[in-house]
């Protein structure tokens, strides 16, 4: 019994190239014939690109909407600054108020710029950056979650 091919799979450039080159120029005729095929096979169908909806419901809307499985769908967005703001803390999202407030405080008293006055002016701006970088973090995830 005779196997029927799907036609459109044999009338691909990179086919019809590879079966030219191979008779004018045999082996590597074909070789180049099918990298030419491909590049043209590439040029006119491009690859599916496939999109990712993120959302980002507050709770308010969570709470008009319904918390359901399906209403914030399965991809949330995270804010990269706030991203950010975790890691200078050292913490990650999944940290209570009190944690974040703890490492808040064990940051700021670690690198407090009175603190490192007797280091030298250069350790002293260093510090004064890193205690305004903890202080933005600090009220970067404090706004997010509503507190004060």
């Amino acid at each position: 019994m005779r196997k029927i091919y799907n036609m459109r799979f044999f009338l691909k450039f990179k086919w019809v190239f590879l079966f030219i080159g191979f008779r004018i120029a045999g082996g590597r005729g074909a070789f180049w014939g099918f990298l030419l095929g491909s590049l043209i096979d590439s040029m006119i169908s491009p690859p599916t690109i496939k999109f990712r909806i993120y959302t980002n419901y507050s709770n308010a809307n969570q709470q008009q909407w319904g918390s359901g499985a399906g209403s914030t769908g399965p991809y949330t967005y995270i804010d990269p600054q706030l991203d950010e703001a975790y890691r200078t803390l050292g913490l990650t999202e999944a940290a209570t108020d009190d944690e974040v407030r703890q490492a808040y405080r064990r940051m700021a008293l670690k690198y407090h710029p009175d603190r490192l006055a007797s280091q030298g002016e250069e350790a002293r701006q260093a510090a004064e950056k890193a205690f305004q970088q903890i202080n933005q973090a600090k009220e970067r995830i404090f706004r997010a979650r509503g507190l004060k």
